[in-house]
């Protein structure tokens, strides 16, 4: 029986270059339409490797995208914590989802997201001006099948 070759190296690769797709400067009309990187992989771990991802890799996750992009310390923290345990609650559905059904679990685990930071900046009176602050969560979904099929062969015995 071969041994289980470790997703460590994988993990490390894939948030790595998530979180440098989250900082890279897009043009102002592309920006609104960035899709919610760290928030990808990550749901992707924790579905395809739960007992290697978990909160606590979301929490440090989180700690360093908001110093990344300068925002408020804790505020994607808290968002990602929060999704990632949603999508530990949810992680036995997605074995038996087809792609179509875990792209409609993404989309609105991250609008779970937005509107987690969207409240947190509410009170803090930093309120976006428009809804186009949700896009990103139809940018993760129209994407989520390429995270999927490109991230999926690492998890393959």
């Amino acid at each position: 029986m071969a041994n289980p070759r470790s997703p460590f190296l994988a993990i490390i690769w894939s948030l790595s270059a998530a979180l440098l797709m989250s900082i890279l400067p897009l043009p102002d009309a592309l920006q609104a339409w960035r899709p919610e990187w760290v928030m990808l992989v990550l749901i992707f771990w924790v579905m395809h490797a739960p007992s290697w991802v978990g909160l606590w890799f979301a929490l440090v996750m989180g700690l360093l995208l908001d110093a990344f992009l300068a925002s408020p310390l804790g505020l994607h923290a808290l968002a990602l914590v929060l999704v990632i345990y949603v999508t530990r609650m949810t992680q036995r559905w997605s074995g038996v989802f087809s792609v179509r059904q875990t792209t409609a679990l993404v989309f609105l685990l991250i609008l779970l997201e937005r509107s987690l930071t969207y409240a947190v900046l509410s009170v803090r009176g930093e309120v976006p001006t428009d809804l186009s602050y949700f896009l990103p969560a139809a940018a993760s979904a129209l994407i989520w099948p390429t995270v999927l099929l490109s991230l999926r062969r690492w998890t393959q015995r």
